[in-house]
């Protein structure tokens, strides 16, 4: 009795230890873009998140977007596209020069759109899917508490499963690809600025 509980104190100061040492943070990043397909693009996107050690980060994030433009050929007019989801994500820290650093972000999430098209006769419908994907990001240290970052959407490799809806033809069904878009760089769209405040 006396060594379980002995072996109980040890595993308490254990786990308290590696809780002190474990730091967390809170943020989150934003998007505003304009192209010739779309009026206006706004996302945000909130977080949090636990330093593991010097290389990893791991966190929750939720997405919430606002899209007017042209929506699916189906629709064939302009309207609004509201999009959210939630997520987990994990970060790996691949280089640093002085506050500079390089990261690559993994995520894995639930998507949905809700299209709401401008025109009579037209309904509202809702699309969903499993999505992941990797991303480069690079961060800059403000100081020890705020850090300055940017997600560098138009690079990276996804994956991801769409669930049908027959009344704007979407099909169920896996997707995988790469992209590298040099055309969007200067666009804040895929350029998604944030920050975090680590306590």
């Amino acid at each position: 009795m006396k060594k379980l509980a002995l072996a109980s104190l040890v595993a308490v100061f254990a786990v308290s230890a590696a809780n002190a040492g474990t730091s967390h943070f809170v943020g989150g990043s934003a998007a505003l873009g304009f192209d010739n397909h779309h009026a206006n693009v706004l996302s945000v996107a909130p977080e949090f998140g636990w330093v593991v050690d010097s290389k990893w980060d791991l966190g929750i994030a939720a997405k919430f977007g606002y899209d007017h433009g042209l929506l699916p050929e189906e629709y064939d007019v302009d309207g609004d596209a509201y999009t959210y989801g939630a997520g987990v994500f994990a970060r790996y820290h691949a280089a640093k020069f002085g506050n500079v650093s390089l990261l690559f972000k993994g995520t894995v999430g639930v998507d949905f759109a809700t299209y709401n098209p401008e025109g009579e006769g037209l309904d509202t419908e809702t699309t969903k899917m499993l999505s992941a994907a990797i991303i480069p990001m690079i961060t800059y240290d403000i100081s020890e508490s705020f850090t300055l970052y940017a997600n560098l959407n138009f690079l990276g490799v996804y994956a991801g499963y769409a669930w049908a809806n027959d009344e704007i033809g979407f099909e169920k069904g896996w997707g995988f690809g790469a992209y590298a878009d040099s055309d969007n760089v200067a666009n804040t769209s895929d350029f998604q600025i944030g920050f975090t405040y680590n306590f």
